[in-house]
């Protein structure tokens, strides 16, 4: 008979001492694999999504040996990805950013299934909310998944909204300089610039550069400075930008395209 597998190996955060070992860090593993940043297999493991041969892991700091172990996720065997993929998403108005929804609503993933699209291997690179647009990048690259959305990195991401009013100056310059505080939080712009023809028709529109990557953050700032976002749309993020991409449409990134990504924040070992 085979002996079963002890449950306290999978937990096992290091080898013991002189052992030969390819041991990694289950979170770099699964990133590997295309399950997205690092911080987000975090979150896989502690809520007990992983399995190292068959037994469930949720102590983070976590090594495992590839050659040697068996890593599932929600039972899934798991492989390092060989071919990465870096897409450019439209995402439309009414998605959730999400990979599942407990209340069954849209997400990006089954909006995309409905146009005959797969992007089931891939997750997304930051977020936006269910009612913003505009430019999401898709990937199974977990180096680059982190190195984008990790906050010490300050990623340059640009925003047209639609406000209800004009932006008074004064108003400008605490986004710019004392920042807007809401929840406990300051949030700040890194540059905020008026579009043209903002005005006509009574249509305010205006451009926001954002280096953070806080929760809702243009829409923070301008509802504590009593103003209503009617529309937002992100245009770029990094060295990407969504121009004619249709809504709802994906497109392959450029090899120039994927180069800048690598090369923003810091530098990603291939």
């Amino acid at each position: 008979m085979s002996t079963p597998p002890d449950p306290h190996a999978a937990q096992q955060s290091s080898p013991p001492p002189g052992a030969h070992t390819d041991a990694i860090r289950l979170n770099k593993y699964l990133a590997q694999c295309g399950l997205g940043a690092r911080r987000k297999c975090d979150e896989f493991i502690a809520k007990g999504h992983i399995c190292i041969n068959g037994q469930k892991v949720t102590q983070l700091g976590t090594k495992i040996n590839p050659r040697a172990q068996v890593v599932t996720w929600k039972g899934k065997e798991l492989a390092p990805v060989t071919r990465l993929e870096y897409l450019a998403y439209h995402k439309p108005r009414g998605p959730l950013v999400t990979r599942c929804d407990p209340h069954d609503r849209d997400t990006i993933y089954t909006s995309c299934k409905k146009n005959g699209i797969d992007i089931e291997h891939l997750t997304y690179i930051g977020r936006l909310d269910r009612d913003s647009e505009g430019l999401l990048l898709l990937t199974n690259d977990g180096n680059i998944n982190y190195a984008l959305t990790h906050p010490r990195f300050h990623i340059k991401k640009v925003y047209r909204i639609r406000t209800d009013k004009p932006l008074a100056a004064e108003h400008r310059r605490r986004m710019l300089e004392s920042g807007v505080s809401s929840r406990n939080q300051t949030l700040r712009a890194g540059a905020v610039r008026t579009c043209e023809g903002s005005g006509f028709a009574n249509e305010y529109w205006y451009e926001i550069d954002l280096y953070e990557g806080k929760n809702r953050q243009i829409r923070r700032m301008f509802e504590a400075l009593d103003y209503a976002v009617l529309r937002l749309k992100r245009i770029q993020f990094g060295s990407v930008k969504l121009e004619d991409l249709k809504r709802s449409a994906v497109r392959k990134l450029t090899a120039r395209e994927i180069a800048g990504l690598k090369n923003t924040g810091h530098r990603i070992k291939n």
